[in-house]
């Protein structure tokens, strides 16, 4: 407190204080707190956020080491930073995985999980699985409800618009565009025909846009070793690789992530190669 403030006047500016954040906290889950006599002064805040995060952790999916955050609102105004969240916002640029981010920013993995949690507690952000040209993706009946939802419409024309200043896209080019995906087509042949740039669209955030909203979803691949048990360990076939990920509980994503191989590598050694089986499962984004 200001020690322009003394005897009763500095212990009832205390009680104030304790009073604000009481009702702050219990109220909205957050309080801001000037302690100086001075309202001017922007030294002495005290900024105080509480989340009971008990119930989220329960009905949140677990956070992969390969998953990419996606921020979805406006952090400068918003109530959760911490030490760790500034030190991360910088590095958040909707494209680096969980892992990547812990080691661009030198925050240890489990402190970007609870930031990345706290942004989609607050409805600031989401997390996907890295987008790639390889990848496959289809359409959810979810679809069927932006048909009447404008605001969604308008909120995807400005996400995927590339250029401010050129007209923006129509809702129907993007409609149509998210029709267009269909089980098995690969993302890079898909934008080879159609050609949204063209139309002032940007190809990855449409994609982004889509598996946010639920529009898209991602096929995902896991790869199994056939022979376990046997006497040919998977490490003789593939030096880089080894059994523990080739259980099927691993995606190519995950493998990539974790011995830090392109995806197109991963994929085209384990696909093409008999002693190993691919899964394909509709798991979410």
């Amino acid at each position: 407190v200001s020690t322009q403030s003394t005897g009763e006047g500095k212990d009832e500016r205390i009680g104030e204080i304790i009073d604000r954040m009481y009702h702050g906290i219990n109220e909205y889950g957050h309080c801001t707190v000037n302690c100086s006599v001075n309202v001017q002064d922007k030294l002495n805040v005290i900024k105080l956020s509480y989340v009971d995060m008990s119930d989220g952790d329960q009905s949140m999916p677990p956070i992969g080491d390969s998953d990419v955050p996606i921020v979805t609102g406006d952090l400068q105004d918003s109530p959760i930073w911490d030490l760790s969240l500034r030190e991360l916002y910088s590095f958040l640029d909707n494209q680096k995985p969980i892992r990547l981010l812990a080691m661009k920013s030198h925050i240890h993995i489990d402190q970007v999980r609870k930031c990345v949690r706290s942004l989609i507690y607050y409805g600031l952000g989401a997390v996907i699985s890295p987008i790639q040209y390889s990848n496959t993706y289809y359409v959810t009946e979810e679809i069927s409800k932006a048909i009447y939802d404008r605001k969604l419409q308008e909120e995807c024309v400005q996400y995927v618009a590339i250029n401010a200043h050129d007209p923006p896209p129509l809702w129907e080019d993007l409609f149509n565009l998210y029709q267009t995906f269909q089980t098995g087509i690969q993302l890079k042949k898909l934008f080879v025909v159609e050609k949204p740039f063209r139309k002032n669209i940007n190809e990855r955030r449409l994609v982004e846009f889509g598996l946010v909203y639920g529009l898209l979803k991602r096929l995902h691949k896991y790869p199994i070793y056939k022979n376990p048990v046997g006497n040919k360990p998977p490490e003789m076939l593939l030096p880089y690789i080894n059994r523990n990920v080739l259980g099927g509980q691993h995606s190519f994503d995950d493998i990539c992530v974790t011995l830090d191989f392109k995806l197109e590598k991963v994929q085209h050694d384990l696909e093409f190669n008999r002693e190993f089986i691919v899964i394909i499962q509709k798991l979410g984004v």
